[in-house]
């Protein structure tokens, strides 16, 4: 990457900071800005990284090299504005992170609807445990990276791929996963046609070697496998490649789970994530990671010691008798999984039973 200087305008969103992250390990100089303090603007201030808590035109000016701005920013913004006036190349988040993925010969988007940040933080997990020595960057803030994103020296680079915008579209990946297709981000999709469309454009972009992992209990993702030239697994319910069964609960909500590759047996499968829909990102990790040629035994110990992203069913503490749990879920399908995952753990279980019999 040629340049030297870059101003990142909205840099405290959790894809741009880490974005930040990994060009200022690179060596290169790196601005923002951003409308308000956040946990990964203190990060950045932390590092190095100068952060304009005001965002307007005087911090712009010639001695940079590109502005990267995110696709929430208008046409209109001060400082996008300002830096055309002066002829600096501006380039979208989406397309800036493509160009990322270009300088790594084994990119592996992440993506689907709902789950694809846990999903990535999984499979960073496993990859790291694994001694894969990966390059990550994931949408949320992980525990066991103590950020959002890792700078490896493998030709490994780990990426939540967000379908917003068609941003997945940039990008250059050897390998996929697509854990489902929902009706999210209609502002600018329209409809589930032109959502679906993309999806299929994305996949098409995966390279013949790769290998492409996708939800067969979820319709419109099982039909993608039309739309590749890369080697097609599955996981689901049943009937897949990759299937559960025998499912149990532990008193925290977390599930055990009989794991069947074509059939054969292959173990159990312990999480630390409660929920089924965590069976389901689990199961595509678990594909993705043995393509990859990551021990099954590695694998089951990884996922045992997953505790989860922030902001996804996370525990904050207890307040005035009352467990209190922090959710970034906002779709109507994100919110219900939430719901059957906190009726699964055992406190709940037993508040129930008891407010029923005060009813």
């Amino acid at each position: 990457m040629n340049y030297k200087s870059i101003y990142m305008i909205g840099i405290g969103g959790t894809s741009m900071s880490g974005i930040a992250q990994i060009l200022h390990s690179w060596g290169i100089q790196v601005t923002g800005s951003d409308r308000a303090e956040s946990i990964f603007t203190k990060e950045l201030e932390e590092n190095g990284i100068k952060v304009y808590y005001h965002q307007g035109k005087e911090n712009i000016t010639n001695n940079y090299d590109l502005v990267v701005y995110t696709a929430a920013i208008k046409e209109d913004h001060e400082e996008l504005h300002q830096a055309r006036n002066l002829g600096i190349k501006t380039m979208e988040r989406g397309e800036f992170l493509g160009e990322i993925t270009k300088l790594f010969p084994k990119t592996i988007g992440i993506s689907g609807t709902h789950g694809k940040t846990t999903t990535t933080a999984m499979t960073s997990k496993i990859w790291i445990d694994a001694n894969m020595d990966p390059s990550i960057q994931v949408g949320a803030h992980l525990s066991f990276l103590n950020g959002n994103y890792r700078v490896g020296k493998s030709p490994y680079f780990i990426i939540e791929a967000c379908e917003y915008c068609d941003s997945f579209l940039n990008f250059d990946i050897e390998s996929a996963i697509v854990l489902n297709i929902d009706d999210d981000h209609l502002d600018y999709f329209k409809t589930m046609e032109n959502t679906r469309n993309s999806f299929q454009q994305y996949v098409s972009k995966v390279k013949s070697d790769g290998v492409l992992i996708l939800n067969q209990d979820d319709e419109y993702c099982y039909e993608l496998r039309n739309y590749t030239k890369a080697k097609v697994i599955t996981i689901g319910s049943k009937n897949a490649d990759y299937t559960y069964c025998n499912v149990a609960y532990n008193t925290q909500g977390y599930p055990t789970y009989d794991l069947y590759y074509q059939n054969e047996y292959l173990g159990k499968i312990s999480l630390s994530v409660p929920g089924i829909h965590n069976i389901y990102n689990s199961l595509c990790s678990i594909a993705l990671s043995r393509f990859y040629g990551i021990s099954l035994d590695q694998i089951k110990e990884s996922l045992s010691q997953f505790h989860g992203a922030s902001r996804r069913l996370e525990y904050k503490g207890l307040f005035k008798g009352a467990r209190v749990y922090d959710d970034y879920g906002h779709h109507p399908t994100e919110v219900e999984a939430v719901a059957k995952s906190i009726q699964e753990m055992d406190y709940h279980k037993s508040y129930g039973r008891s407010l029923k019999r005060r009813l």
